[in-house]
């Protein structure tokens, strides 16, 4: 019984030092359009500037492989499990970088506008230990590479959607 106790107390001490970095950008395309772009990993390489690779199924609970990249730092390679996959409005995943010592919650949401367009919601919440230093020295990295993602995303869908459509499948 102590034990499930000291474990709450962790993880609601983890919670309440949560940091969170969001982005959003309005993409002139419908969901399932950003969709179709966002969903398929193995195109990352071609557009996305932020995570370069992604290895793995895109299924609820499956575990994926990672590369990132942040301005003046090496690659950051990095595995996660998907834990939200509701297609055409979100898809998340959780990694553990060392457990209670930094962990990040990254998610994208997608909301349907008027005039067939979308919202695209890019964050990332953080907690652990060292969070809030590690976010302290790396905040303007993370913020540059996801406004850099939103609008290559952006731009790769409308682009997709308006001259070729069934390149994605």
């Amino acid at each position: 019984m102590r034990r499930d106790s000291r474990l709450s107390l962790n993880i609601d001490a983890g919670e309440s030092r949560m940091k969170t970095i969001r982005s959003e950008i309005i993409i002139a395309a419908s969901p399932e359009e950003v969709w179709s772009v966002l969903a398929a990993f193995h195109l990352y390489p071609e557009w996305n500037p932020f995570i370069r690779e992604v290895r793995g199924k895109g299924a609820a609970g499956e575990r994926l492989w990672f590369k990132a990249r942040l301005d003046g730092l090496p690659e950051i390679l990095f595995r996660a499990a998907i834990s939200e996959l509701v297609p055409p409005v979100k898809l998340g995943w959780y990694a553990i970088f060392l457990k209670g010592v930094f962990e990040a919650y990254h998610y994208f949401e997608i909301e349907e506008l008027a005039s067939g367009k979308s919202r695209f919601i890019n964050t990332e919440e953080f907690s652990g230990l060292f969070s809030g230093v590690l976010l302290f020295l790396l905040e303007s990295r993370f913020r540059k590479r996801y406004q850099m993602m939103d609008e290559a995303l952006k731009e790769r869908v409308e682009a997709v959607a308006i001259t070729n459509p069934a390149r994605l499948n």
